[in-house]
């Protein structure tokens, strides 16, 4: 999970109390722009632009398998998780005028609709994320009403329960926090923490 496309130098650190840090390897890496980073960049950018999410049912018509699906929400939403988010944004997109009454498509919807846990999770913890289950697309479906149609039944009890924890494969992963040209990111299952800092 990298959010912008650079060079970047990793340095591998041991610490022991009453010991300086020393440094134990440095390696610079290149990461590269792929599909996962632009399917986030895309989705994010379309938010409540009804014309693009229509665009993206075309999607649903070929079902990928389920290994693809999982690998695909995987991907995604680890991109989308690190992808440096406006403070306005909303799963909703910026017209926030628009009523929970309008039928119209949604992030939500798009989601719910291929099946893809992690990312509809990401989506709830977002401005706009729960107020989205209330919406119905032109079709009248709701994305809780489109998982259990499709008999997504953990997505269902995702979206139903309250309380809901996330999806058990990210139980060792934590966000990352930022304080401006810095961020620090604990890996629970590791009990590694990553220092980045921007230069």
């Amino acid at each position: 999970g990298h959010d912008c496309c650079e060079t970047v130098k990793v340095a591998l650190c041991a610490s022991r109390e009453g010991h300086p840090v020393l440094v134990v390897a440095e390696e610079s890496f290149q990461f590269v722009q792929d599909e996962a980073y632009d399917a986030a960049q895309f989705l994010a950018t379309c938010a409540g632009n009804q014309q693009a999410l229509n665009f993206t049912r075309f999607l649903d018509r070929s079902r990928p398998p389920a290994a693809d699906v999982d690998f695909l929400d995987e991907k995604v939403a680890l991109a989308f998780r690190h992808l440096k988010l406006p403070a306005e944004w909303n799963v909703l997109g910026a017209d926030q005028s628009l009523t929970e009454n309008i039928p119209r498509e949604t992030l939500m919807h798009f989601a719910v609709r291929l099946g893809l846990l992690r990312l509809t999770w990401f989506l709830l913890q977002q401005p706009g994320g729960r107020g989205a289950l209330n919406i119905h697309n032109n079709e009248g479906a709701t994305p809780v009403s489109l998982a259990l149609e499709r008999g997504y039944q953990k997505l269902h009890q995702l979206l139903t329960e309250e309380g809901a924890g996330e999806p058990d494969s990210w139980s060792t992963l934590s966000h990352t926090v930022h304080s401006g040209d810095y961020s620090v990111k604990h890996h629970r299952g590791l009990d590694v923490y990553l220092l980045t800092a921007e230069a």
